[in-house]
């Protein structure tokens, strides 16, 4: 994905569909026009998954919390698109193991209170929703769930408290890098003729005889502005909906927002590398996850309610210790900030319902039609954004109820012909001297377009080196995310194409001027504009640094989970 091509062809240009959002749901929405023969656009005002879409759980699940509202649809739904990405996707999308323990003295297991008289039964009734989980999801053989004794818990999770465990259980969920996901299928998009441009905003809309026809322009980076026309317009901008809608009348639809914050431990002292964690039970009725990822472990989310600015949630000494304290009671190794690398903080956007809190609200999706040929696709989660797309799409030509989408059996960019290519790829990678670690990464992050990094290694071997040491991410990459994947900042590479911002223990600040050099190169940038970018996304990464807070301890366990 070239951006100077994708500009050209976007100037002036007249497509049946115009996607205006560049995160997942976006994405999934311009694949599903390019996959049905649509010739289709997509915009976006900053970076692509520089919103939601880059700050999640990093989880593809049906979400088991739904079980106990007793949301059987939206469960079938996320499972079902679980499923999908799974097959086509295996790069990006992996089973991870998850280890759910239960507590005596626990009163609001999975955000279920539960009368005392009932409480005795809860090990059978999670281990009946458990199966209902597996036969949603059509699981047979290894990944159906399981009841561990304590030895086989402790094995995955070693650092598991087992004192008043009454019962452990193994399920099954899919792990991704969100941001790559984002990209994957833009590329996937762009590779049936989609045209994709980041740091493009939609300022207005046009209209002829009451119908929306295309949107006005502006290029972000050079602020030339230009037309476009288009047959239907999807808004797809996710935090920014109600914003976008906008422009074509009064929204008819509201959009809250709320915070969900995780931190980032180091792996050492916890020894997860295998599976997750469930944490059953939070204060405010939610669940909670230590999740290993890319070499470190994820714990989070919090859900709270945020009217601050949407481009800069903040993390807090509370979210913090919040998250630090209900990790610590169902382990035996009491969390401090001192096992934390670093924080972050996203929004979700959910479809507004009235008083209701945001921890309750629905993740479902919806369909609005503003006006004539505008539609948006609101609300949802990043699995379901397959589901999503399919719907709007159908909605805006009329198919309602229509055939499956070709999308549910579509291989995403780099999936296609895995298995085949990958002896190919090893014996590639390991003559051009990358040990066994950057040959997992780069499968792992681009499938069989890693052929494109190693044209890039074979160029300039010394682009095949580490970026840090201790880490498999590598030059050549660098390179890559400016050539075919639209990358234009620090920010870009560090936080949404390798991820190095959440792994390293200064947030990527430590290899900022190497990577700047590498962009530099390609972008033509003089020494004073590297040294600007090294400048300016040490500012931006401090607000994920937790040593600048000053978190208060956590609080002292009490038995069953509280404090």
């Amino acid at each position: 994905m070239v951006r100077s091509t994708h500009l050209a062809r976007l100037r002036g240009g007249a497509f049946d569909v115009l996607v205006i959002g560049g995160g997942i749901t976006g994405a999934g929405v311009v694949l599903e026009a390019a996959a049905r023969g649509l010739s289709a656009a997509l915009i976006e005002r900053g970076d692509f998954a520089q919103g939601t879409s880059s700050w999640s759980t990093k989880l593809i699940h049906g979400g088991l919390r739904y079980l106990p509202m007793l949301d059987l649809a939206q469960v079938r739904e996320g499972l079902e698109e679980q499923n999908f990405l799974l097959r086509n996707a295996p790069q990006l999308v992996r089973p991870l193991p998850f280890v759910l323990p239960l507590y005596r003295g626990a009163t609001r297991p999975l955000g279920l209170r539960l009368p005392g008289p009932l409480r005795a039964a809860l090990p059978l009734g999670l281990s009946l929703g458990l199966w209902t989980y597996d036969f949603l999801a059509g699981r047979r053989g290894g990944r159906r769930h399981r009841r561990l004794d304590t030895a086989a818990a402790t094995a995955l999770v070693p650092a598991l408290r087992v004192d008043g465990l009454r019962r452990a259980f193994l399920y099954y969920d899919g792990l991704t890098d969100d941001a790559r996901l984002t990209l994957t299928v833009l590329r996937t998009a762009a590779k049936r003729g989609a045209v994709v441009a980041n740091y493009v905003e939609a300022v207005g809309v046009t209209a002829e005889a009451g119908r929306i026809t295309g949107a006005s322009l502006v290029d972000r980076r050079t602020g030339e502005r230009f037309a476009v026309r288009a047959g239907m317009t999807i808004n797809a901008a996710g935090l920014w909906a109600e914003d976008v809608a906008r422009l074509a009348g009064p929204p008819p639809f509201r959009i809250r927002r709320a915070k969900g914050v995780h931190i980032v431990l180091s792996p050492a002292r916890l020894r997860m590398r295998r599976a997750a964690l469930v944490l059953p039970e939070t204060d405010d009725g939610r669940v909670a996850f230590i999740i290993p990822w890319q070499g470190v472990l994820v714990v989070g989310t919090t859900d709270t309610e945020w009217n601050g600015p949407a481009d800069d949630p903040d993390v807090t000494a509370g979210d913090v210790a919040y998250l630090l304290a209900h990790a610590s009671r169902f382990l035996t190794l009491p969390l401090s900030t001192g096992d934390v690398v670093g924080a972050y903080a996203g929004l979700r956007p959910l479809i507004s319902a009235g008083t209701v809190p945001s921890a309750r609200l629905s993740r479902r999706h919806a369909v609005v039609r503003s006006a004539e040929g505008f539609y948006s696709i609101i609300g949802g989660k990043l699995t379901t954004y397959r589901r999503m797309a399919e719907d709007v799409i159908n909605a805006a030509t009329g198919r309602v109820g229509g055939m499956p989408s070709r999308t549910r059996t579509l291989p995403l960019d780099g999936s296609e012909g895995l298995d085949t290519a990958l002896p190919a790829l090893r014996a590639r990678a390991r003559g051009l001297g990358l040990p066994r670690s950057a040959f997992l990464h780069l499968l792992r992050t681009y499938g069989t377009e890693m052929s494109a990094v190693l044209d890039v290694v074979a160029e300039r071997p010394r682009l095949g080196e580490p970026l840090n040491r201790g880490y498999p991410h590598i030059g050549a990459e660098v390179v890559v995310a400016v050539r075919d994947e639209m990358a234009l900042g620090l920010a870009d590479v560090l936080l949404r194409r390798t991820r190095l911002a959440h792994l390293l223990p200064r947030q990527g600040t430590e290899i900022a001027a190497r990577v700047a050099a590498l962009m530099g190169d390609e972008l033509a940038w003089s020494v004073g504009t590297r040294a600007g970018q090294v400048d300016e996304y040490a500012r931006s990464a401090s607000r994920f640094a937790v040593s600048r807070l000053e978190a208060p301890a956590p609080a002292a366990r009490g038995e069953g989970g509280e404090p």
